[in-house]
């Protein structure tokens, strides 16, 4: 994965964020709260079944790059991320419909069930979004694409066995969403497949 010629650039407005402040009395005292208003999204916990593996992307993010980047890391991976596969609630359709375009956008399999696993909000500070959580299973014959995003995205299909994970989560960066529903599946699922 390449990118080229990364640099800030004057911001004007968005289609995905939203600057706000609000100002409020608290204690007699005048105060305000910067945040960001951000679209909701969907994260899918995907398994296949032939591999014993989760799915999970390998993906570059520029707020994480930038973090790192001014905080002085020193990793041959600035900027990338191991997480579920997710996407922007930004389109005229169920999130289940949502979810599954993702599957197949991203990794290129299109399952054929999800099953809800719950909603969570997250960045109550710096702003909310309401992310929303499913399992899919799947298997060889979901594959319909090569995956790998879209348009400006690059995305890598990573693989990763049940009995590996916990090794492998200790040497990437990760949010604690892939870890919570790491071990939602071992609660919920892992009976069947072991």
């Amino acid at each position: 994965m390449a990118f080229e010629n990364l640099k800030e650039i004057a911001f004007d407005s968005s289609d995905y964020i939203k600057p706000k402040r609000f100002s409020y009395q608290s204690n007699g005292k005048n105060c305000t709260w910067d945040f960001i208003e951000v679209k909701d999204s969907v994260s899918i916990l995907v398994y296949h079944k032939d591999f014993k593996s989760l799915v999970l992307v390998r993906q570059f993010r520029i707020p994480l790059w930038y973090h790192q980047k001014i905080n002085n890391y020193k990793d041959k991976n600035l900027g990338y991320t191991i997480e579920l596969c997710s996407g922007l609630v930004d389109k005229n359709l169920s999130i289940e419909q949502i979810a599954k375009e993702e599957c197949i956008e991203e990794l290129g399999y299109a399952p054929k069930h999800l099953e809800k696993i719950k909603d969570f909000y997250t960045g109550f500070g710096s702003g909310v979004s309401k992310q929303s959580l499913y399992f899919a299973e799947i298997d060889k014959s979901d594959k319909v694409s090569n995956g790998g995003g879209i348009e400006d995205e690059q995305i890598e299909t990573i693989y990763v066995k049940i009995s590996e994970y916990e090794k492998f989560s200790r040497n990437i960066i990760h949010n604690s969403l892939l870890d919570f529903a790491y071990l939602w599946f071992l609660k919920e699922k892992m009976k069947p497949y072991f």
